[in-house]
C-alpha cells in the first residue's frame, strides 16, 4: 500500500503541487516569522549586556556611598554564587562642557558618565563598535546624539563636571549602538579605573556591581550574603525589577503580534489543505472502490491516503524549509540598517537580521503535521470504509 501511495502522489501531480505548493508557502512565512523572533530575543540578551551588563545590579544603598571592591573579590563574589561573571562600574551624573563650542551650540550638557572596563564587559563594546580594550585614562567616548549637540569630533578636548570636581578628556571616539535605545543617547564612556582614580584617589571605587548569575530566589539569597561586605549597605535589584526592562517592550510586542499573526495565518493554510487534500480524495472514490473489490482492508486504504498525505505535507515541508533558508539567509547577507526610531522600535536594532534557530523549523512542522493529520484521519478512515456499492453512488 505504501507502494501504491507513493505512486499516486507522482500520478496526481496537480494535486500534489498544490498541496506542497500551499504547505511551502505556510511554512516559509511561519519559519521567518519565528526567526524574526528569534533574533528579538538575541538582541534582548544584547541590549541587557551592551547596556545593563548583567541580570544582577548591587547599587549603593544611598546616592552618596561607593563601593570597594577588588578583582580578588569579584572573583570571590563570582566562585560563592555560581556567576560567569563579576563586574564593576562608575556610573555617574555629569555635566559635559565643550570649551570650543560655536556660538549656535549649546556649550554644556547633561549626560550619563558610565565609567566601564571594556576589556571585561566584551559586549558593551561591540554594541558600541569599539575594541574590547581598556580606553586611556583621558581619553572618553562620545555617542553620535551627545556629539550632535555639542558639535563636538574625534580629538576635541571637553570638560566633565561631577560635583565640585573638573575633569578634562579628549574625544576618542563618536559612535552609534547597534543595540539601541532611549538611555543610551545621553551616555559617555571612559575608563572605570582611572574615573575611580580621579574622584575617589582609589582604582577600586565603583557604584555599580554587575553580576551574571541565574535569575533565581536562591541566587538573590547568595548574592545578598556574598555582597554584605563591601563596605556600605546595598541594595539589590534584578533588571526585569528595573526601568531596564521597559527597553525591548516594543520588540516584545511586535514578536507577540508576529507570532499570532503567522500562526493565524498557517493554521487557515493547514484547514484550507485539509479541505483541497479531502476534496481530491472525494474525486478519487472510484480508486477507493476498485480496491475494496480487489480485497484490499478499509482500514489498509486509511494508511495509504494517509500516507500519501504525509507525503506531499513532507514535501512541502522541505520546499518552504529551503525557501525560507534561502530568503534568511539573502536578508541576512544584505544587512538592512537604519537608524529611525520607528525601525529600532520594531526590531530592536539598527539592523535587520533573522535567526533561523531549530524551533523555528521544527515548530511549523509539528503544527501542521499534528493538525492535518487530526482533521483528515476521521473523515479518511470514514471514507474507507463504506461499501463498495456507497463509494460508487457518492462518484
Amino acid at each position: 500500500m505504501i507502494g501504491i501511495a507513493v505512486r499516486d502522489v507522482v500520478h496526481y501531480r496537480r494535486e500534489t503541487v498544490g498541496v506542497v505548493a500551499q504547505v511551502a508557502v505556510g511554512i516559509a512565512l511561519f519559519v521567518i516569522a519565528l526567526s524574526f523572533v528569534a533574533a528579538i530575543g538575541q538582541n534582548a540578551d544584547r541590549l541587557l549586556f551592551g547596556t545593563v551588563g548583567a541580570p544582577w545590579l548591587v547599587q549603593p544603598a544611598t546616592r552618596d556611598d561607593v563601593l570597594s571592591v577588588d578583582a580578588h573579590e569579584m572573583s570571590d563574589i563570582a566562585a560563592a554564587v555560581g556567576a560567569t561573571s563579576v563586574h564593576s562600574r562608575l556610573d555617574l551624573s555629569a555635566n559635559l562642557e565643550s570649551p570650543s563650542a560655536s556660538p549656535d551650540r549649546p556649550a554644556s550638557a547633561s549626560v550619563t558618565l558610565v565609567g566601564a572596563d571594556l576589556a571585561a564587559e566584551r559586549t558593551l563594546a561591540e554594541n558600541f563598535g569599539l575594541p574590547p580594550e581598556p580606553l586611556g585614562a583621558d581619553r572618553i567616548v562620545l555617542t553620535d546624539t551627545v556629539a550632535r549637540q555639542l558639535g563636538v569630533a574625534s580629538g576635541d578636548v571637553l570638560v566633565i563636571s561631577i560635583g565640585a570636581a573638573r575633569l578634562t578628556y579628549t574625544v576618542d571616539a563618536v559612535v552609534t549602538a547597534s543595540t539601541p535605545s532611549f538611555t543610551l543617547e545621553s551616555w559617555v564612556l571612559v575608563d572605570r579605573e582611572s574615573l575611580a582614580r580621579k574622584l575617589f584617589g582609589d582604582a577600586d571605587r565603583a557604584n555599580e556591581l554587575l553580576i551574571d548569575a541565574p535569575q533565581t530566589s536562591t541566587v538573590r539569597s547568595e548574592i545578598d550574603a556574598a555582597t554584605a561586605g563591601l563596605g556600605c549597605a546595598t541594595t539589590l535589584s534584578l533588571w526585569s525589577d528595573t526601568m531596564w526592562s521597559s527597553l525591548m517592550l516594543g520588540p516584545a510586542i511586535w514578536g507577540v503580534v508576529l507570532v499570532a499573526a503567522s500562526t493565524f495565518a498557517f493554521l487557515i493554510i493547514c484547514i484550507g489543505l485539509t479541505s483541497l487534500v479531502y476534496s481530491a480524495l472525494l474525486a478519487r472514490v472510484a480508486d477507493i472502490a476498485v480496491l475494496k473489490t480487489a480485497g484490499a482492508r478499509s482500514s489498509a486504504l486509511g494508511r495509504m491516503y494517509l500516507t500519501e498525505v504525509v507525503a506531499q505535507y513532507v514535501i512541502g515541508y522541505v520546499v518552504g524549509g529551503i525557501l525560507a533558508a534561502v530568503l534568511i539567509a539573502g536578508a541576512n547577507a544584505v544587512g538592512f540598517t537604519s537608524t529611525d526610531q520607528a525601525f529600532t522600535f520594531v526590531v530592536g536594532a539598527t539592523t535587520l537580521s533573522f535567526a533561523p534557530t531549530w524551533w523555528a523549523f521544527l515548530a511549523p512542522l509539528g503544527i501542521g503535521f499534528v493538525l492535518t493529520v487530526a482533521v483528515l484521519w476521521f473523515p479518511i478512515r470514514s471514507l474507507c470504509r463504506y461499501p463498495v456499492l456507497d463509494l460508487l453512488e457518492i462518484r
